[in-house]
């Protein structure tokens, strides 16, 4: 073989071999990349109504920290999205973590959002329950820190595996075995997103009103709210020939729960449960319960986060 040839062989033998090692470190190293994500390399998508969109979520699902792509995907489709800023990744010893910046400082009058975002409360449950899904879907992700700067100063708010796994009763990890079980729980994350809105009292003595007067509010995108009662009457108004136990209206409808049901004017249940359903497109997304409890003939509605008594 000529000399020219040689030498052509001997190139073409060494830029192969250079191309294999450049694919080799590639894979090598994926998934253990540390450092600051390109905030381009995600996109966010249209949740269809869910709050938390698990399909999508499922797909972005990793053993590792490092991965920069899916776990941007996973955090840009989570609550808050819309603002978030930097996310910086600690890959390089344990514990493995992930640092997510969100400015709040200029907050869109019109983001269903806003709300929560303005209550410190309700904000450390969303970003919990987002801490709960990264934890789930990021095999060795050991801590996390979400930094909220807003226009009265930053605040952080640190999470690790082992103080949120306190409330869930499986392994974190097992809630993303497989897509249907990861529905489930994401389903039971969105419930956070209901907000009911209520009177505070209720008694079939009160002439001004035919009934405990209620309101739903679903925080992203619902068509209708169910309503479903252990006793009583739910109602729209009291002409309304549609009442019972169940009661589908449209969101942001108000109606009225009764303890009065027929010619029975009595009810012996000391608490009633309502429960209270997000539907999309006839799909439920997120569900929420609330007590009404009895003392003689004055029924009262029991307040937590997510149950506020503000309709008069």
């Amino acid at each position: 073989m000529k000399k020219s040839a040689k030498k052509v062989v001997t190139l073409l033998v060494s830029i192969i071999c250079i191309f294999a090692l450049v694919i080799i470190l590639v894979f090598a190293t994926k998934g253990n990349t540390p450092g600051t994500i390109d905030s381009n390399m995600s996109t966010k998508i249209n949740a269809s109504g869910q709050v938390y969109n698990a399909d999508y979520l499922f797909e972005n699902k990793t053993p590792y920290v490092g991965n920069n792509s899916k776990v941007l995907h996973i955090i840009d489709n989570l609550q808050f999205a819309n603002y978030r800023g930097q996310v910086s990744l600690q890959t390089e010893k344990t514990p493995y973590g992930v640092t997510v910046n969100y400015d709040f400082e200029n907050l869109a009058e019109e983001d269903y959002q806003k709300s929560k975002i303005e209550n410190e409360e309700r904000l450390k449950l969303a970003f919990k329950r987002n801490a709960a899904l990264m934890f789930s879907l990021i095999g060795n992700l050991d801590n996390l820190t979400f930094i909220c700067h807003q226009n009265n100063g930053s605040k952080e708010y640190i999470f690790t595996r082992a103080e949120v796994q306190k409330d869930y009763n499986e392994d974190l990890k097992e809630y993303s075995k497989d897509k249907n079980k990861f529905g489930s729980f994401a389903i039971t994350l969105n419930n956070d997103n209901i907000i009911v809105h209520s009177m505070k009292k209720y008694s079939p003595a009160m002439s001004s009103v035919f009934g405990l007067k209620i309101m739903s509010t679903y925080e992203g995108k619902a068509d209708n709210i169910r309503y479903t009662a252990t006793e009583g009457t739910l109602m729209r108004n009291i002409s309304s020939e549609n009442r019972g136990k169940t009661l589908s209206v449209p969101a942001n409808t108000y109606i009225y729960w009764s303890p009065l049901t027929g010619d029975d004017t009595s009810l012996k249940a000391d608490k009633i449960i309502i429960k209270v359903e997000a539907l999309n497109q006839g799909i439920k997304i997120a569900e929420q319960k609330f007590c009404i409890n009895k003392e003689g003939l004055i029924y009262t509605i029991e307040e937590n986060t997510n149950v506020v008594t503000d309709v008069k």
